[in-house]
């Protein structure tokens, strides 16, 4: 991951970024402010560049505390053109990552008193999405699979080429790891009729109501000690609705979908 950052970086600067050029052998001190409360995240992969570019560095946070405004993230030291080349990157990096982790940061908060893990789910940009689940981890929330191969997932599109979710269950269990779990996502009362009858470890019901959810819970948890998670629709404004007994994981893809930066900048001394 990191060297495709790097990657990045040089594409970036092209063959020479020529507004910071004269100023190559000029050493600097810059600082790092974040202009607004977050939850921070980014500190991890923003020091492999830094060492990179052989820039000394001082951290003053660490990812996953929670920051004020205006503090000082962390200061730089060194050559000032290589400073400049990494200014967009970096702050990018800390703005999107620190973005997540807030976001989760608020619905791990609602969520705590009720012992369900708050995760995010699959709908990540592609080559960050490393970056993004890892905002999600900083904000105290969960990752869900980080690849089709973690987890075997049946979905709605798995059951109507495989002819039911019985059909699929029964060929995957021939050729799974014995260490991977099966999750089965279900849409309606009757595809879960057919889930309890089978060998699954996780069953997720998408898109149910909360008025549906808790019934459904009641009639799984009365027959398997499963996981169940709730998924679909979920925001800030309806999570308290799905803070139903009994249901272990709420997945909410708006988590990675649906962010905005927070406002970090850097200024040199």
């Amino acid at each position: 991951m990191i060297n495709k950052i790097i990657e990045w970086i040089e594409k970036d600067e092209g063959l020479i970024d020529f507004a910071s050029y004269p100023l190559k052998n000029k050493y600097v001190e810059a600082e790092i402010v974040l202009k607004q409360d977050a939850v921070l995240s980014g500190i991890k992969i923003v020091k492999h560049i830094f060492k990179h570019y052989d820039l000394e560095y001082k951290i003053n946070f660490h990812d996953g505390d929670f920051v004020k405004k205006d503090s000082i993230l962390l200061t730089l030291n060194g050559n000032a053109y290589n400073i400049l080349v990494i200014e967009r990157t970096v702050l990018n990096i800390l703005s999107l990552m620190s973005g997540i982790a807030t976001k989760v940061r608020k619905f791990v908060d609602i969520a705590k008193d009720f012992g369900i893990t708050i995760s995010a789910t699959r709908k990540i940009i592609p080559l960050i999405g490393d970056l993004e689940k890892l905002a999600v981890l900083d904000g105290g929330g969960n990752t869900h699979r980080l690849n089709l191969s973690d987890t075997v997932m049946i979905k709605d599109n798995h059951k109507k080429i495989y002819g039911s979710i019985k059909k699929a269950v029964n060929q995957i269990s021939k050729i799974k790891p014995f260490t991977s779990k099966i999750e089965v996502e279900i849409e309606n009362f009757k595809e879960l009729e057919e889930v309890l009858d089978l060998d699954v470890d996780i069953v997720m019901l998408d898109n149910f109501n909360p008025k549906d959810a808790k019934k459904a819970v009641e009639l799984i948890k009365n027959k398997k000690n499963i996981i169940v998670e709730v998924s679909g629709g979920i925001c800030e404004e309806n999570l308290k609705d799905y803070l139903i007994n009994g249901v272990d994981v709420i997945s909410i893809g708006r988590l990675t979908s649906e962010i905005k930066y927070i406002d970090i900048s850097m200024e040199i001394c």
